[in-house]
């Protein structure tokens, strides 16, 4: 490289950079809906739509919820969105309103019906774990957070994000063991 960076670190500082920019966009859509935006609103929706669906499908199992969560937890951004502090990463703050929405559903209860791309017997499986270690799974293999933001989210500390994250580790490598399947790890999964 003729500035004297190595190909990694431009392609990190780059990431940086875009990552810096979509929380800048994010947090200005936040602001325009404070001031009662629904143009921004749906903007804002509409970025988070699929991110939301794919973490509530994997950790509710319920195909039927999914966008009832979705619209839940958006109509919470809607009212507290002038209330986030600005040193609060947006992404980490909604998936956290996720997070706590999914929760409170699955407290109700119910028959589960899954559907995805993820084979009958591997959802079956991740079905049977604790929620706290498929949430932990999702929002760190599909939904790319840090540990330190998953323990934000979960409202615990980030060694207690690594003991969920070891224990589904630990019972998916049991299953992999118990049931050998080409390619079955976490990111498979999700």
């Amino acid at each position: 490289m003729s500035d004297g960076g190595s190909l990694g670190e431009v392609v990190a500082a780059r990431l940086s950079m875009a990552t810096r920019t979509a929380q800048s966009t994010e947090r200005e859509l936040l602001a325009t809906i404070s001031a009662g935006s629904r143009s921004a609103m749906a903007e804002l929706y509409f970025l988070y739509f699929a991110r939301l669906a794919k973490f509530f499908l994997h950790v509710t199992g319920r195909v039927d919820l999914v966008e009832e969560l979705i619209n839940d937890t958006m109509f919470e951004v809607w009212q507290e969105s002038a209330r986030i502090g600005s040193d609060t990463s947006v992404p980490a703050w909604i998936m956290g309103l996720a997070y706590s929405h999914g929760q409170m559903r699955l407290a109700d209860g119910g028959a589960l019906t899954t559907a995805s791309e993820i084979p009958r017997d591997q959802q079956d499986f991740l079905m049977k774990l604790p929620f706290e270690e498929r949430a932990v799974l999702h929002l760190i293999y599909a939904g790319d957070l840090s540990r330190q933001s998953v323990a934000d989210i979960m409202n615990t500390s980030c060694e207690r994000v690594d003991v969920l994250l070891a224990g589904a580790r630990h019972r998916l490598g049991q299953r992999a063991r118990h049931h050998p399947q080409p390619g079955l790890n976490a990111a498979s999964l999700l």
